[in-house]
């Protein structure tokens, strides 16, 4: 089976990347012959490379409307940039046409659903298409479709056309619930585990994202800051991520230095050794307004840590998820940061045994159902079932 994949970036730390990684193990050991379609020659280019992946760069950009204008620049140059921006996805579309062309696949599977190159050579060669819808889009990146979100649907409405998306929350608000041509398939974080990992330390809260409005930061400030004020003793706060907007990134600082905070935060930039963080800290909490799947939950789970987690998009369905796998709660949820600062306070003050029986819940929960065994047989399988119908 020869399956050719669309990357809208080569950037090792997003979600997107790391599941597209963890699924392509999974389908390459299951006999899938791969060919990655990637923005640029950086990141998982040299990866894929090194493993001997054929590899192909061109040159496009997602299929949504530039991001802001915030400055007169940003201002000037958005009709410019839109332009720009259809220009050469029409232009890249056609030279990827002639590469499906010389490499003839079964599939096209576009990992993401904001690039449309990979569908638009697909339609022209009828070949089957998935996208991999792997974000809300508005609700969690301030993203909109070119020219609409309406242009998606349709898109996905023509024969042909398939999608997996990563919850069913995600598939509801693109409109797929209930279509054969869609199918909710959960991403691959780990292979299954033996047992879960000793917990060591627990000595203080954690946080792992990017520093970008979507994850929440701000809402973790304010809920800290109530915290700090009403424990007696306040446990000090990781927190981990790269800076895609360095603005941003300065407010939150600012934030937390305004409310008196700073000397309990420990800003450690991006690291290698999460998992060794996450495995050490009382809790990892998940702020983020609207996660589309959410790697870090599951991620924390596997490690044993505790799961303090926003009551909504991808990060209520994995605890949703939990509660009727395991009958009970696997986490601790909130949507207020008074509600936060309550379970921050209840973690600080509290026995470490008294929140085991979630971490084993959430350990079992994550065990059975985000395996990379479990992730590649459900592409696999809707891959088989797509060849069958066209063929």
């Amino acid at each position: 089976m020869k399956v050719v994949y669309i990357l809208s970036s080569t950037v090792t730390t997003g979600g997107a990347s790391k599941s597209f990684l963890i699924m392509l193990k999974g389908l390459m050991a299951k006999g899938v012959h791969p060919t990655v379609v990637l923005p640029d020659s950086n990141g998982i280019y040299r990866m894929l490379s090194e493993t001997g992946v054929e590899t192909i760069v061109l040159n496009y950009r997602p299929c949504t409307f530039p991001n802001g204008t915030n400055t007169l620049r940003d201002y000037l140059l958005y009709i410019p940039r839109l332009a720009g921006r259809l220009y050469l996805n029409r232009r890249t579309s056609a030279q990827l046409t002639e590469i499906l062309k010389r490499l003839r696949p079964d599939i096209v599977h576009t990992n993401v659903s904001v690039i449309n190159i990979g569908y638009n050579a697909a339609k022209a060669l009828h070949i089957p298409h998935i996208y991999h819808i792997r974000e809300y889009g508005d609700k969690d990146f301030g993203l909109h479709y070119i020219p609409s979100h309406r242009r998606l649907e349709r898109e996905l409405d023509q024969a042909g056309s398939y999608s997996i998306c990563i919850t069913r929350d995600i598939q509801r608000h693109h409109k797929q619930d209930g279509k054969q041509t869609s199918r909710v398939i959960y991403d691959a974080v780990k292979d299954e585990q033996p047992s879960m990992p000793t917990q060591h330390g627990r000595d203080y809260l954690f946080f792992a994202g990017r520093f970008e409005p979507a994850k929440g930061l701000d809402m973790l400030i304010e809920a800290y800051t109530l915290y700090a004020r009403h424990a007696a003793r306040a446990m000090p706060l990781y927190i981990a991520g790269g800076s895609p907007d360095p603005k941003y990134a300065e407010r939150i600082k600012e934030m937390a230095r305004d409310n008196g905070i700073d000397n309990h935060i420990s800003w450690l930039g991006e690291r290698n050794d999460i998992n060794s963080l996450m495995n050490g800290a009382a809790a990892t909490i998940i702020p983020s307004r609207f996660e589309g799947f959410g790697r870090v939950m599951p991620e924390a789970m596997f490690n044993g840590s505790l799961i303090i987690g926003r009551n909504t998009g991808g990060t209520k369905e994995q605890m949703d998820n939990g509660v009727s796998l395991t009958g009970r709660e696997i986490a601790l949820r909130f949507n207020t940061p008074e509600e936060l600062a309550s379970h921050l306070l209840d973690v600080s003050v509290r026995s470490h045994d008294c929140f085991d029986a979630y971490r084993d819940r959430a350990f079992r929960a994550v065990n059975t159902l985000y395996t990379t065994e479990a992730h590649a047989d459900g592409v696999y399988n809707m891959y088989k079932e797509i060849l069958q119908c066209t063929n």
